[in-house]
């Protein structure tokens, strides 16, 4: 029985659950993918292409694509299990065990003989002091013992448990267009100040403008048959840099001019330098003329 009494005290204790704190460690990044996903957005867009003095814009009906990055990487989930009261109980119980076991032990020590001074209803005296000792080893026993039996058992089943997975990590996501197709249609150069310039068909899903066109020109977007053309950052800022230039080249390079500019007005000076620098980064520009007529300006100012 007492055999009995003892497996069935640790198996209840061991199905007693654990405290568990988990923390997650970051591993070495394993490999990185790409993926996209079409929303089902068909709208129009348009690229730039400029070979001076054309401006090519080219247009498409192209899907909007959810363009995700993910990085894939290995970690490791560290779960740490503990009982609050292990350590505590068998302290405690086996305090409570020496104490009973003490007792029991030495029992003899104490009087057998009955307690003369209580005496109940039934005319029987009290306990002995080897009965008051014998019952409080057997209590203490009874509590100390249990206590450090779950004690054990919940220290042996505390530790750290460590499992290795992977883990991914969305690193960036953009909507890009996808699934281009070229489109003809008719195009509206729109917004500007005026009245609105005509409109003009694409040939081959492209219209081409020239720079004496362009400046004539005002607008502030683009409509495909009615519908508002995007653009891309880049594309936009192509359009806008061919736009200034086609006024700034427009006129002729003319070195005094330049030299009063440089004298009364340096900084404006400066800031067409660095407009004309902008306009050569267009192919066929012909910006070299210009740039050397304004250094040459500004630095005879400085001599």
């Amino acid at each position: 029985m007492k055999r009995l009494g003892g497996v069935v005290l640790v198996a209840a204790v061991g199905c007693t659950p654990l405290d568990v704190e988990r923390r997650t460690e970051r591993g070495p990044l394993i490999r990185t993918y790409s993926q996209e996903k079409a929303l089902n957005e068909r709208i129009p867009f348009a690229t730039t292409q400029v070979q001076w003095p054309r401006l090519t814009l080219a247009f498409s009906s192209a899907d909007i694509c959810r363009a995700e990055e993910h990085g894939e990487y290995a970690e490791d989930v560290i779960s740490t299990h503990y009982s609050r009261g292990a350590a505590s109980a068998v302290s405690m119980g086996g305090i409570f065990t020496v104490l009973g076991g003490t007792l029991l032990a030495g029992r003899t020590w104490f009087s057998d003989s009955p307690n003369r001074t209580a005496i109940d209803e039934r005319g029987r005296y009290g306990a002995s002091s080897r009965d008051v000792a014998t019952g409080w080893g057997l209590g203490l026993l009874i509590v100390g013992v249990p206590a450090v039996v779950a004690g054990i058992v919940q220290l042996n089943r505390s530790g750290e448990t460590r499992e290795t997975r992977k883990a991914d990590e969305l690193l960036s996501l953009r909507e890009v267009p996808c699934q281009a197709k070229p489109v003809d249609g008719v195009v509206e150069l729109a917004g500007g100040e005026g009245p609105q310039p005509p409109p003009r068909l694409t040939l081959n899903g492209a219209l081409v403008l020239t720079a004496d066109e362009i400046r004539e020109l005002s607008f502030v977007g683009l409509a495909l048959d009615g519908m508002p053309v995007t653009l891309q950052e880049e594309d936009f800022d192509r359009l806008e840099t061919f736009r200034t230039c086609a006024t700034l080249l427009a006129s002729p390079v003319d070195p005094q001019t330049l030299a009063g500019e440089a004298r009364t007005q340096p900084d404006r000076l400066r800031m067409k330098r660095e407009l004309a620098r902008s306009c050569a980064q267009l192919p066929g520009a012909p910006t070299q003329p210009l740039l050397d007529a304004i250094e040459g300006a500004l630095g005879s100012t400085a001599l």
